[in-house]
Order: structure tokens, then C-alpha cells, then sequence
């Protein structure tokens, strides 16, 4: 019995030597830098934290203590039994009651006065309006001047921002619920269909920051990434100022079925398709959508319809053709305002290499 008592106590020492070794990230409660009343939250995570420790020490403490001291010391003895103690479970109720009141109003103090967005109540002006969209399996990023002047312009997967700058994130979802989270930013903030929540960044340095969703969302939800680049002011309003002067060059597709197509670029089609995320969807293996081979073997067996043609119509206008064992709504339907004819015609090609 003693050596089972050793090996416990032992197995226990192992597993906290094994937890503390693990790498910082693993302990990432975010935010560290950059999110809205960032130092508030980490006041209140280490309060919350101070408060449990001592408190986790005295229960497992005191359960190594029963183990220990109420153990069967041989084969045939029975530990006394104990019916219970009034004043202790008294003590014991009254402390827990305690305790949860004081994380109560703390919590609720900082949730209702502190853990605002200063945008939201008029104190800042945002340099930077971003409206963040999720929905299976990716984000759109739709960037503003101000608190809403329309620049035009849309990133997918990746939000680009500047640094040193307020920027207002304007967080929703065109399908289920989803979760923003890019712990070295800022804490969760749900992405939640018909409601924008929002956050707040004002990031002191340049880099690029990852995240993902936090949300179980479906299948792919792993692989729901989010890339966050900051970039000096002068490189950010030289980056915007390139992709607004791009708008005026890019013609969406829309749902046109029928224009001619130029020649595609196999290369660019690739980028693009990364770009987009479509990658999520459809990899070299089948997932929620067709693998890269089976759309390009699909297209080519498709009867009325070109190889191109096929997948034109299967990109612009999703349902139109049903590929049998796949959910055609997971795929989002406005890719032919993303693409002009060039990008169509390159992811096209892009497949067809497959």
C-alpha cells in the first residue's frame, strides 16, 4: 500500500514537472499586447489567479492528507468512518460562498465599467475601421477610413493594420457561430450571425500575429486561421493607397457565364486559390468539398459542359451543380464579386492541372 501511495505522489510531481516545461504559448490567456483595456484583464486574470491557488492547494492537500492518513493500513482493516463534521462543512460553505461573491463583483465591476470598447462609447476616434467576417471556414476583412469611410477594399485570410494606431474591429458571422482569437492581440471575441460585437487594437509592434477561430464550427474549424500583419504607418497607407488604385483596374465577375475568358496562369491561380482559402475546403484529399483531383476529373467527365465551363459555374454559382456526397451551401457564393475574368480564368487553369 505504501508503494502505491509513492507511485501516486510520484506520478503526480512527474505530471507538474512535465507542465511546467511546456512551451510559454501553452500558457497564453491573452490579450498580451495590443487589445482594448489589455492591462484591466491581465489585473483581473491574476487576481482570479492568486485567488485559486491557494485554494487548489488546500484541496488537493488535503485529499493527499485522507489518502494518506485514512488508508487501509492492512488487509483486513477497515479506516474509521466519518459521518461528517457541522462546523467544518459550515466553515467550508461559508468560505466557497465568499470567495465566488468576491470573483462576482470583480468580474462584473470590470465587465460593466472597464472592458468597454473606447470607440464604442466616443472616447477614440478609430484611425481604422475594419469589418471582420467569418463564416465556414475562413474571414473577410473589409477595411475603412475612420469610423466608416469606404476605401473598397477587401482582404481574405489575412487583415493587414498599422501599427501604433486605434483600429476598431467590427466582429460578425454570415453562418454559425464563430470565435476571433489571436492570443498575442487580444482575448475572444464571438463572431455571431445578425450581431457585430467589436474590439479594440492598438498594437505598439510590427510582426506578424496568428491566430484561429475558438469556436467549434465544423469540420474545418482547425484549419480556420487568422493572420494578422502589422506594418509601420508609412508601409500601411502605402499598402491601402496600392490596393484602392487596384479597384479602379478590377472588374468582378459577378455570376457571367457566358463572357470569354483570357488565357489563365496556372501559377497565379495557385496564389489566388490560397489567397481566397479555397485550400480549406479542397486539398489533395477530399474533406467538405471535392479534392483538387477529383474537381479537375469531374470537370472533364461532365456531360454539356466544358471542362471550364464546369468549374466556372460550380465557382460563381455554387448550387447550380450539386456534387453528390457535399454540402453545396458550406461554399460561399460570393466569389464572383472577389474575382474579375483573370482570376477566374487562373484558378481555373490552376485546377486543371490537377
Amino acid at each position: 500500500m505504501k508503494r502505491s501511495i509513492f507511485t501516486h505522489v510520484l506520478g503526480l510531481a512527474a505530471l507538474a514537472l512535465v507542465l511546467l516545461a511546456l512551451p510559454a504559448r501553452a500558457w497564453a490567456h491573452g490579450p498580451v499586447s495590443g487589445g482594448a483595456s489589455r492591462t484591466d484583464i491581465n489585473d483581473l486574470f491574476n487576481v482570479l489567479f492568486w485567488i485559486s491557488v491557494p485554494v487548489f492547494l488546500l484541496v488537493e492537500g488535503l485529499i493527499l492528507y485522507a489518502i494518506i492518513r485514512y488508508r487501509r493500513r492492512r488487509h483486513d482493516d477497515m479506516p474509521e468512518q466519518i459521518e461528517g463534521h457541522r462546523p467544518l462543512e459550515i466553515t467550508w460553505t461559508v468560505l466557497s460562498l465568499l470567495i465566488i461573491a468576491v470573483i462576482f463583483i470583480l468580474t462584473a465591476r470590470f465587465m460593466t465599467t472597464r472592458y468597454q470598447v473606447e470607440a464604442d462609447n466616443g472616447d477614440v476616434t478609430p484611425d481604422l475601421t475594419v469589418h471582420v467576417t467569418g463564416y465556414m471556414f475562413n474571414w473577410d476583412y473589409e477595411y475603412f477610413l475612420g469610423a466608416g469611410e469606404e476605401t473598397g477594399v477587401i482582404t481574405t485570410r489575412k487583415l493587414t493594420i498599422p501599427a501604433n494606431r486605434n483600429v476598431l474591429l467590427e466582429i460578425t458571422s454570415t453562418d454559425v457561430q464563430h470565435s476571433f482569437w489571436v492570443p498575442d492581440l487580444a482575448g475572444k471575441v464571438d463572431a455571431i450571425p445578425g450581431y457585430t460585437n467589436t474590439m479594440w487594437l492598438n498594437v505598439p509592434k510590427t510582426g506578424l500575429y496568428t491566430g484561429n477561430c475558438a469556436e467549434y464550427c465544423g469540420t474545418l474549424h482547425y484549419d480556420m486561421l487568422i493572420d494578422v500583419e502589422v506594418l509601420e504607418p508609412a508601409a500601411f497607407d502605402a499598402w491601402l493607397a496600392q490596393q484602392m488604385a487596384s479597384l479602379g483596374r478590377f472588374v468582378p465577375i459577378g455570376t457571367d457565364l457566358t463572357s470569354p475568358l483570357p488565357a489563365g496562369d496556372e501559377e497565379r491561380g495557385e496564389q489566388l486559390f490560397g489567397e481566397l482559402g479555397c485550400h480549406s475546403c479542397h486539398g489533395e484529399q477530399p474533406g467538405v468539398g471535392p479534392s483538387l483531383s477529383n474537381m479537375a476529373r469531374d470537370a472533364r467527365a461532365a456531360e454539356g459542359y466544358t471542362p471550364e465551363s464546369y468549374l466556372r459555374e460550380s465557382i460563381l454559382v455554387p448550387c447550380a451543380v450539386q456534387a453528390e456526397g457535399y454540402n453545396c451551401q458550406i461554399m460561399p457564393a460570393d466569389y464572383g464579386e472577389k474575382l474579375d475574368a483573370q482570376g477566374l480564368a487562373d484558378i481555373i487553369a490552376y485546377l486543371l492541372s490537377h
